[in-house]
């Protein structure tokens, strides 16, 4: 106990009283006459991000975009970009919001740091991230990092980091959003900045409603079964205070709500969140230099149901109610960045991570109440010291090397579970306390090898240790159900990449990157058993069913290929394509059965394409398609979700430069997309056609 108690203690106190989270790849060198000041802000730039491949989504794409929700957004964009299931975060029940780049082996909790102004988005105690949560309206601008981010940022991001930026106006603003669509869908949105000299203001704030559409395909729905319905709200609001002309401090608060119904009767879930943080920047303009210390706190209350169904589904029964999953973060950072005889950046800093979560629940249903409960949660605490040189070896080479060192731990696992009726306990599991360290670093460079055509090479390491809820929280998707394993050891990662960018003229763009990576320890989800009979652990599977474990893989090894072109036709008119070919295959597993496979929810190959045409300044016209391969919604793929194309289109008209109307349509021509399939060969399907009209307004 007394330990719990210092493990809790130092997180809150380093967390709140030192100040977080937004360590850095430190921003350009800016030179004003003979000073040069740094910025220790993490976010990539030209320098920092030269050997490293670095997609940004600015502002105005992320405005007339045809999709209305950010993980749809980006997915359209980015090949490499996805959830665990193919599903869009308007159906999607949130632990399958995991994301990771570069398909790389998709998982519910994801292998992708997301930050937003610095702070993770990412559950405490799940990983997965809760994309209601970052409106586009709210965001500047999304910068997309795939590969190890270990060498900076330390756990979970080992396939990449994703970098969200709020809005954020020098001078006073406002705008407001409202949009409608087929399936009951409505959202409202409001923000502004108000700006009294050395002290500002901003807001923001969204609602958002769907009634959703059946996430069953059509033929195979029963009486029970309905609408994947979505309601979210947001509020975010933030200060910022120059304190003297070298010294700011920001200050935000956040609250999100988030109610959600699964497609059946008795399946549905909600989350309420409440994120707090303060920011403190100092310059030293005499020795070109920044020092960026930060903290946060978070809080997450999570609820939801799970059933089962028979054969006609017109009959479903409760089968798991996590009636209670409260789960605490906090954190802090400090990060100094400096420049170095005029050729070197320095990059060099500490942070902290601290978190405890527990999931409560009933199952086992008699066929009037659930008689038995359970408790399983535990703790976790990071701490890791990293340093970064950006060296501008000459006007047309730049070499990055970095080394980062962390420690992390997990305390006080444990599960029980005992008869509702009695209170006797049936089971109760006390886990080992665990530590331990991970050295990663990073090495890349960048060549100007003429002047339209320049080279990368980069090598990096990552790690992630798995979260609270992979360690001690079971799940269950219909009949199939997934068992916690409180042995699971880290994730590593080894990883390098060479690229290539080409301007044959100025209007065109070409890259090519290759990349290959080493994952060993990979975190699964394993068939162990099919149903009907009785598992240890697992309990009773129904026939159609099966159960999965989550398991430590040996080792996968991940060969791929990213292409992309941009050109700029004619003034008025945009192309864009890319295209990703990743084959990540389990080259070792201690059950043989897997050796050879292709990770679960990985398409082979992954299309994406778009157009925009201005005829004319009012007049905004875009298109975009995106194609995907079949991939295994199992470990042991035997069961193929189909390949896919759609296309989503939208028309904008700007009746002055403070109001627009535009109308966007998602799936065009209505195509199935396959998300999942269950073992008794049930079918769950994607978005289907949906059509937004959208107005807008901004002083």
């Amino acid at each position: 106990m007394n330990e719990t108690k210092g493990h809790f203690s130092a997180g809150v106190v380093s967390g709140v009283g030192f100040i977080l989270l937004s360590i850095s790849l430190a921003n350009a060198q800016e030179a004003t006459s003979e000073r040069i000041i740094v910025r220790a802000d993490r976010l990539p730039d030209v320098g920092s991000a030269a050997p490293f491949n670095v997609e940004v989504v600015t502002a105005e794409e992320l405005e007339r975009a045809p999709q209305l929700r950010l993980d749809d957004l980006l997915r359209a964009q980015v090949p490499g970009f996805s959830l665990f299931r193919r599903s869009s975060s308007r159906a999607a029940n949130p632990t399958t919001q995991g994301v990771t780049l570069r398909n790389f082996g998709p998982n519910g909790a994801g292998r992708t740091l997301v930050l937003l102004d610095g702070i993770p988005l990412n559950d405490p105690f799940a990983g997965y991230v809760l994309w209601n949560q970052a409106p586009p309206a709210s965001l500047e601008s999304v910068l997309i990092q795939p590969g190890g981010g270990a060498g900076l940022f330390g756990n979970a991001a080992l396939a990449g980091t994703i970098f969200l930026v709020s809005k954020q106006n020098e001078e006073d603003s406002a705008f407001a959003e409202a949009s409608a669509g087929n399936y009951d869908t409505y959202s409202a949105a409001a923000g502004g900045t108000l700006v009294r000299g050395r002290f500002s203001l901003s807001a923001f704030a969204e609602r958002f409603s769907t009634s959703g559409y059946p996430v069953l395909r059509a033929g195979q729905r029963g009486p029970v079964d309905n609408t994947s319905s979505a309601d979210s709200s947001l509020l975010q609001v933030g200060v910022e205070m120059q304190l003297t002309p070298e010294t700011s401090l920001r200050l935000q608060a956040r609250r999100f709500e988030e109610d959600r119904g699964n497609g059946t009767i008795f399946t549905r879930n909600d989350t309420l969140g409440h994120d707090a943080s303060a920011v403190l920047t100092t310059k030293f303009p005499a020795l070109s230099s920044e020092l960026q210390v930060s903290a946060y706190g978070q809080r997450r209350k999570f609820r939801s149901t799970f059933s089962s169904v028979n054969a006609t589904r017109d009959v479903e029964t409760p089968a798991l109610d996590q009636f209670d999953v409260p789960a605490n973060a906090a954190g802090g950072s400090a990060v100094w960045t400096m420049a170095l005889g005029g050729q070197h950046r320095l990059t060099l800093g500490g942070d902290l991570r601290w978190i405890e979560g527990e999931t409560n629940e009933v199952f086992r249903w008699n066929g009037v109440e659930f008689t038995r409960l359970r408790n399983a949660g535990g703790r976790q605490f990071f701490t890791g010291l990293f340093v970064e040189d950006t060296w501008n070896v000459s006007e047309a080479a730049t070499l990055i090397g970095g080394l980062r060192i962390d420690r992390w731990q997990l305390f006080n696992g444990m599960r029980r579970e005992s008869e509702r009726g009695s209170g006797a306990i049936a089971l109760d599991s006390h886990f080992a306390d665990r530590d331990g360290h991970s050295l990663n670093g990073r090495l890349g460079t960048r060549v100007d090898l003429a002047r339209d055509l320049s080279g990368r090479v980069a090598g990096y390491t990552g790690f992630r240790v798995p979260t609270l809820n992979e360690l001690h929280r079971p799940f269950r998707v219909g009949n199939d159900v997934t068992e916690a394993n409180a042995e699971l050891d880290p994730e590593r990662l080894l990883g390098a990449e060479t690229g290539i960018e080409w301007r044959p003229i100025q209007t065109v763009r070409l890259s090519a990157t290759g990349f290959f990576n080493r994952l060993e320890d990979a975190i699964g989800n394993v068939t162990i058993g099919a149903g009907p009979g009785t598992f240890e652990p697992g309990g009773f599977i129904p026939a159609g069913g099966v159960l999965r474990q989550r398991r430590n893989i040996d080792l996968v090894l991940v060969p791929g290929v990213e292409l992309s072109g941009e050109w700029q036709i004619a003034p008025s008119l945009l192309l864009k394509a890319a295209y990703l070919f990743t084959n990540p295959k389990i080259e070792k597993a201690s059950e043989a059965a897997l050796k050879g496979k292709r990770l679960a929810q990985t398409p082979q190959h992954v299309f994406t394409g778009g157009a925009e045409w201005t005829p004319n300044p009012r007049w905004l016209i875009t298109a975009q398609i995106r194609t995907s391969g079949p991939q295994f919604e199992d470990d042991q793929n035997r069961r193929e979700l189909a390949p896919f194309a759609t296309i989503d289109a939208a028309i904008f008209y700007n009746f002055s430069e403070a109001v627009a109307a535009g109308v966007k349509v998602e799936n065009l021509f209505d195509a199935e997309i396959e998300t999942g399939k269950s073992g008794d060969g049930l079918v769950s399907i994607g978005t289907p056609r949906l059509v937004t009209l959208q107005l807008r307004w901004q002083l």
